[in-house]
């Protein structure tokens, strides 16, 4: 039986794994298997494998299926590991973090947490605040940066040590969302950085058979991403993507851009929720500039974990 048990449990981690990774977004199910936490799958493949160790002499056989899944169960969460490298003299540092609205920390620690970061560039997602006026407090309490926020939306707001020589907004379908796209004259030329909060899956909104108004905008703000970065030899997106490292709109990004976690970072990388993180869904992505490092900090004042990276410019 639990031989059985194993194998049988093994075509399912692989079965759900090829589906969410070649399907992903485009049906309900396979929408589900790719957004799933990744944990979900390590219990029952450690309660087999305790199973197969208990009865090792009558179920020797399912050591192998038990070991299989456990051991490439972490290729599945996302685990990667690169050799970090030496920050070079012409790096670029950028942060990019969700506040939640500073429903979870004071503006006070947020800000001493992003001057902790010491980072060139800093992309800030959910700046509207709920009971404060957040980004007049984060502006006050780090002169250093120059800013850029957009009028229409007060969500995103992007800090920059380098001069902001541009901004502007670009509005997405069927949201109050926007792209925050900022243009920074920086000592090696002139550098776009895109600050993006890609619109939530819901489990429960997929559950009650709403998914196809989230898809279809989900498939919109990666097809304007596609089009606003389209020409552009060096450009930084960073922000909340709300998608983790598995799926259609995942391998989208790849194609257009380097993923300075995949690259440069080391381990699981899981950024939500903060103070038990289970997903990757904070991203920093770039073309032109190859990541050397990154690093997701620790938990903060905020539901998210900041994601920290440094950049050297490419040609």
């Amino acid at each position: 039986m639990i031989p059985g048990l194993a194998w049988a449990w093994l075509a399912f981690f692989l079965g759900v794994w090829g589906l969410g990774e070649r399907l992903g977004e485009r049906t309900v199910p396979t929408l589900l298997l790719a957004y799933a936490p990744p944990v979900l799958l390590l219990l029952p493949t450690l309660l087999i494998l305790v199973l197969a160790l208990w009865h090792a002499r009558v179920s020797r056989r399912a050591l192998l299926p038990a070991l299989l899944t456990l051991a490439l169960w972490p290729l599945y969460a996302g685990l990667v590991w690169n050799t970090p490298q030496a920050n070079p003299t012409d790096a670029i540092t950028l942060l990019t973090y969700n506040l939640a609205g500073a429903t979870q920390g004071r503006p006070e620690r947020l800000a001493a947490e992003i001057r902790a970061a010491d980072a060139d560039i800093v992309t800030l997602q959910e700046t509207e605040g709920v009971d404060v006026d957040l980004t007049r407090e984060l502006l006050a309490l780090l002169p250093e940066y120059e800013h850029a926020q957009a009028a229409e939306s007060r969500e995103l707001l992007t800090l920059s040590r380098f001069p902001v020589v541009g901004t502007r907004a670009v509005t997405l379908p069927e949201t109050t969302r926007i792209f925050l796209v900022t243009t920074l004259n920086t000592p090696q030329g002139k550098l776009t950085v895109i600050n993006v909060h890609f619109s939530t899956v819901l489990v429960s909104r997929v559950l009650q058979g709403q998914v196809g108004p989230t898809q279809s905008r989900r498939e919109a703000q990666l097809d304007i991403l596609r089009r606003e970065t389209a020409g552009l030899e060096r450009v930084i997106v960073a922000g909340d993507f709300n998608t983790p490292p598995r799926g259609v709109m995942y391998r989208d990004l790849q194609r257009m851009f380097s993923g300075a976690w995949a690259e440069a970072g080391g381990g699981l990388g899981w950024t939500f929720p903060s103070a038990s993180p289970a997903l990757r869904i904070d991203h920093i992505f770039s073309r032109g500039l190859r990541p050397v490092r990154a690093e997701v900090l620790d938990a903060g004042g905020s539901d998210h974990r900041a994601v920290r990276a440094v950049l050297t410019w490419e040609g």
